[in-house]
């Protein structure tokens, strides 16, 4: 009895209570719970900042391409791409609309965290039809900056409705002076403003 006795302490001792276990589970959810949230906050804070930075950055090279052109019309977005050594000046945007710039860099239509659309502010109107009209003009389809006047331009950032930054700020930005920032998801690059509970930024 006694030998039976002191192995069944030892064979206690080896493994968790019910208790015990029941108390880890709950400090790890807790710890999720905490951890989970303040993660996702991160994320999206540093995907808008990130985002601001970009439209800061655009406005200044807009500036200095009106500055050099006189005018905003055929504006590239540039980005230095560094090559074995070298360092070249590429455009960042996608070609199949000439309005489109993606944040994080180097993201695209499948990745991104914002899509940036940049537009001349005048809008032209076919069959009840508004479109807003590109900026940037390309060898493959030069004819966008056709009805573009070039002296003014809008920039409206969308956060990826399907990430993670779903539920992030949209930002928009113009020529005039308007920096706006909401979570109203209506808001398109043909609205005046950033909608309803918008702030500036």
């Amino acid at each position: 009895m006694p030998i039976f006795s002191s192995r069944c302490r030892s064979d206690n001792q080896l493994g968790f209570t019910l208790i015990e276990l029941m108390i880890t589970v709950m400090i790890v959810a807790i710890l999720s719970a905490i951890a989970i949230p303040s993660y996702r906050q991160y994320v999206i804070k540093n995907a808008e900042r990130e985002t601001q930075a970009k439209m800061h950055d655009l406005q200044m090279q807009l500036e200095r391409w009106r500055a050099r052109s006189l005018t905003y019309q055929g504006f590239k977005p540039q980005k230095l791409t560094t090559v074995s050594g070298t360092t070249t000046t590429t455009y960042e945007y996608d070609e199949t609309d000439n309005k489109t710039i993606y944040v994080p860099s180097g993201s695209t239509s499948s990745n991104y965290r914002y899509k940036i659309t940049l537009v001349d502010s005048n809008v032209t109107e076919v069959n009840s039809v508004t479109t807003a009209n590109a900026l940037i003009s390309t060898t493959n389809n030069s004819t966008n900056t056709d009805t573009a006047t070039g002296r003014a331009w809008k920039m409206l950032a969308i956060p990826n409705s399907t990430g993670i930054t779903s539920s992030a700020h949209t930002f928009m930005m113009t020529s005039q002076g308007l920096r706006c920032q909401s979570k109203d998801s209506t808001v398109t690059i043909l609205s005046v403003n950033c909608g309803t509970g918008q702030t500036q930024w």
